[in-house]
């Protein structure tokens, strides 16, 4: 897939397949007419713009090619409207009842739980999976357990509590571009398992979409975006805040071979949580990119009381020895953390959160600021006291050149953490906002100009090619001094 900005062509025909349209006056006129079970390689769902949002919810199993991808698209309206699918009362087409499951239970376990769901047709072969599809320019809404839908059936059910506007249950070449998704249990959830490469999720691409009001109140389980996926790559997307008193995460990834590049992240208990592959130990094992994770090029402005910024390696603790879950399948390898602006508020403030001394993050060219009601900023979060007792808690973290602000620690008053952290006389600090708070661009005489220093060679590989414009639209990134600046944005 295309990783230059978000290549996004209109939305038109391929001319490689069936041309299917949907709205008034065309050919289908709602999503339930659609043959969504009959979809194949080039086939293109255009969805045109109208003011009465399409109460329809629908599933793809398609197998598509690289020269003849399945498209879904949005025709934008007169004023640049996305089409908007609307789960609340939506409508599921009944010839789709068996393409979601072979008995009434699993029927019901597909759709109740997502708006889309991307998965394999229940009357192919075990190992059929989807491919090649592409679901962009849509405004895709209300999933949450608070409403409800017509099943295949034509029975009416509430939505589960675990789920997601776009669920992803396997396929492969997935790209979700250039949507609003809101309002669900989750935005976007792609699941993974070891039963052989057809099952799990594998080159997926979320790019350019507005994620927001996502998660159960009071519940830590439902995610912004709850990934599982062996190639993953989240950029250029905006993560708004999670629906009120919801308490889960902006990203949460459990990947083989996840790089997090140009994203605005604007809320979440961790803005980033990268953990253990729960569901697919085997495969990420055995995948070497499972031990390599980039982070880049981010703008993340959070609450720190909600929780630590950054979480690196694994969330199940206590294993015995020889156990397939918990600390044997943490991540065990580096997260290459640079060119990302953080800024926090609230009252206090952990950036790292690193599980065990088998993990280690290589930090460079950030910038940290955190607002004056921050009191306590420490450099590192404590990770939980129940680790099994052969690990040693809070990580390695190796500093290159960032700015903070003044007054970092990297204690806390509660305790002195274990692991290591190196380099701290290389931190530049200061005691006012180097950048600007809206655009995060760095400000006229701030140290972070031209400070930046050269990647480490294990992230020679990623250049920092892009920045987020005022539009949070892909902007390609120019050195306009004697080196780059520290930071997500060049001056």
């Amino acid at each position: 897939m295309s990783t230059d900005g978000l290549a996004l062509a209109a939305c038109v025909a391929s001319g490689k397949g069936t041309d299917y349209q949907v709205g008034p006056g065309k050919s289908y006129t709602s999503l339930d007419a659609v043959p969504w079970e009959a979809l194949k390689a080039g086939d293109t769902v255009r969805i045109f713009y109208t003011a009465t949002p399409y109460k329809g919810k629908f599933m793809v199993a398609a197998a598509g090619t690289e020269a003849a991808p399945v498209r879904i698209c949005g025709v934008r309206g007169p004023n640049n409207e996305r089409p908007i699918i609307d789960g609340n009362g939506a409508t599921t087409r009944a010839a789709l009842g068996n393409a979601y499951g072979n008995t009434t239970e699993t029927r019901d376990i597909h759709q109740n739980r997502t708006v889309i769901a991307i998965k394999a047709n229940a009357g192919g072969t075990y190992t059929d999976f989807p491919s090649w599809i592409s679901i962009d320019g849509l405004n895709i809404r209300a999933g949450h357990p608070s409403y409800s839908f017509k099943n295949a059936a034509g029975a009416t059910k509430p939505y589960d509590p675990f789920g997601a506007c776009i669920w992803i249950d396997r396929g492969q070449n997935i790209l979700i571009a250039d949507n609003e998704i809101s309002d669900c249990q989750m935005g976007i959830f792609s699941k993974s398992n070891d039963d052989g490469p057809f099952g799990q999720t594998r080159n997926i691409r979320i790019a350019g979409n507005y994620l927001w009001g996502h998660g159960i109140a009071g519940d830590d389980h439902m995610h912004t975006t709850y990934t599982q996926s062996v190639g993953l790559l989240i950029e250029f997307n905006r993560y708004g805040p999670l629906r009120t008193g919801a308490l889960g995460n902006s990203i949460k990834d459990r990947s083989a071979g996840t790089v997090v590049r140009y994203n605005r992240i604007e809320a979440g208990a961790h803005a980033i949580d990268l953990v253990e592959a729960e569901d697919f130990p085997l495969t990420a094992l055995a995948t070497p990119a499972y031990r390599s994770t980039y982070v880049y090029g981010n703008q993340i402005r959070k609450n720190g009381d909600e929780g630590s910024f950054i979480h690196y390696g694994g969330d199940h603790f206590g294993a015995p020895a020889g156990a397939n879950w918990g600390e044997s399948l943490f991540r065990k390898g580096t997260l290459y953390f640079f060119h990302n602006t953080l800024h926090g508020t609230g009252s206090g403030a952990r950036i790292f959160q690193i599980s065990t001394t088998q993990e280690t993050v290589e930090a460079w060219n950030n910038v940290f600021w955190f607002d004056p009601t921050v009191t306590e900023l420490n450099m590192r979060q404590a990770e939980n006291d129940s680790l099994a007792t052969t690990y040693t808690p809070d990580g390695i973290l190796n500093l290159g050149v960032n700015w903070i602000r003044t007054g970092w620690t990297d204690t806390t008053q509660w305790k002195t953490l274990k692991g290591q952290i190196k380099g701290a006389a290389s931190q530049l600090t200061g005691a006012t906002l180097p950048f600007d708070a809206a655009t995060f661009m760095p400000l006229a005489g701030s140290a972070s100009l031209d400070a930046g220093q050269a990647a480490p060679a294990g992230a020679a590989a990623y250049p920092v090619g892009y920045q987020l414009g005022s539009s949070f639209t892909p902007v390609v990134r120019t050195v306009k001094g004697s080196k780059i600046d520290l930071g997500a944005v060049e001056r």
